[in-house]
């Protein structure tokens, strides 16, 4: 269940230069590289001669040419030379461009119909990137599972309390959490509250507390796989009225980007940053933040891995999805991931109503 009609992260834009990038995405092979000028090009990576991939070619000025037979195309996708021939009579002969935008670090790339790409589309995720305030820790994962088992992770914090007992879980964080997970303006919201519990390990360390803490989790979620995460505290003597906690850190506490882009039905990119403001974290602590914020991403993606290899083995015929994750239940927990299945469940099948009437319109 892959959308197209969206935005995905394709790489950090500092990963895209003068040599050609493959990547796949959405089961479609795509190639990427800057022109001469510094503009960053999406192309299908693939000859439409013999189907070498053309990222195993070399890029000539602006032009790609292919390994096998030298044929070049423009950052248009056109071919515009092909040794021995009227150049004139290859109009067959095109790759697909996609359009390309750059935003916060990254280099986001449209996969469905390009006249509805739409760049106010683009979630807002400046803060980890452009504000000289706070300081960020970024990162990029390739997972072995599909990008819903990602989500459902970020979207269902209570695993904190058993997955990443060295940073940011403790018991209370599972069990004493109030959690309300709402719709708002097509995005998905998780707010998970807890009052005067024991602070986690990364509260103690780098937050100084040393009594009970009030601490909130605020997950949002925007189509088609972007997590943007609040994480904050505050004494528990403190009361929390005045707190917005969709957006305060409080006395202590960090912030969590996510761009989750599936590479296949079965294997997905996770492109990560995790911020805070630089009053938060000692310059003599980062180093042991750098490395426990990469620790982390580990910890969740052994999770997410082995739920696919179980997945995989499933012998239940009725578990025809292989890359859903086919529970037999839910906990109370899991309303906001099952809310943003929901979302993407409808906007896959109106994709799928429009591509079947413009297949119908066409054959007419």
């Amino acid at each position: 269940m892959l959308l197209k009609n969206c935005w995905y992260v394709a790489a950090w834009s500092k990963d895209v230069g003068r040599q050609l990038l493959e990547r796949t995405i959405a089961n479609e092979m795509l190639m990427m590289y800057r022109t001469e000028d510094g503009r960053a090009i999406v192309l299908e990576n693939r000859c439409p001669h013999r189907n070498l991939p053309l990222s195993r070619g070399a890029l000539i000025g602006d032009r790609v040419q292919c390994g096998y037979h030298g044929m070049e195309f423009d950052p248009h996708g056109r071919c515009v030379h092909a040794p021995g021939e009227d150049d004139t009579t290859l109009q067959w002969a095109c790759v697909r461009s996609y359009p390309a935008e750059e935003r916060y670090g990254w280099l986001f790339v449209w996969m469905g119909n390009p006249v509805l790409a739409d760049p106010k589309a683009i979630p807002d995720f400046h803060r980890h990137m452009v504000d000289l305030e706070w300081y960020s820790v970024t990162g990029q994962a390739f997972a072995k599972c599909g990008y819903r088992l990602v989500l459902d992770n970020l979207l269902d914090l209570s695993h904190t309390a058993y997955v990443h007992t060295s940073f940011s879980g403790n018991p209370e964080v599972a069990e004493l959490a109030k959690v309300n997970a709402e719709v708002v303006d097509g995005m998905v919201r998780v707010t998970r509250l807890m009052r005067d519990i024991p602070p986690a390990p990364a509260f103690v360390k780098y937050g100084g507390y040393n009594g009970n803490i009030n601490r909130w989790q605020v997950g949002r979620y925007s189509a088609p796989s972007f997590i943007y995460i609040v994480n904050g505290s505050t004494p528990a003597e403190q009361s929390l009225d005045s707190i917005d906690t969709t957006s305060s850190n409080g006395r202590w506490g960090w912030e969590v980007y996510h761009a989750v882009t599936p590479e296949t039905d079965t294997t997905s990119h996770q492109f990560w940053a995790v911020s805070l403001p630089r009053k938060f974290l000692h310059e003599s602590m980062h180093q042991e933040f750098d490395h426990q914020a990469v620790v982390v991403i580990d910890e969740d993606l052994a999770i997410y891995e082995a739920q696919q290899a179980c997945i995989n083995s499933d012998q239940n015929p009725l578990a025809s999805d292989v890359s859903d994750v086919n529970a037999k239940g839910a906990l109370k927990f899991d309303d906001g991931l099952l809310k943003v299945r929901g979302i993407i469940r409808r906007l896959y099948a109106q994709e799928q109503r429009v591509s079947t009437e413009q297949r119908k319109a066409e054959a007419h």
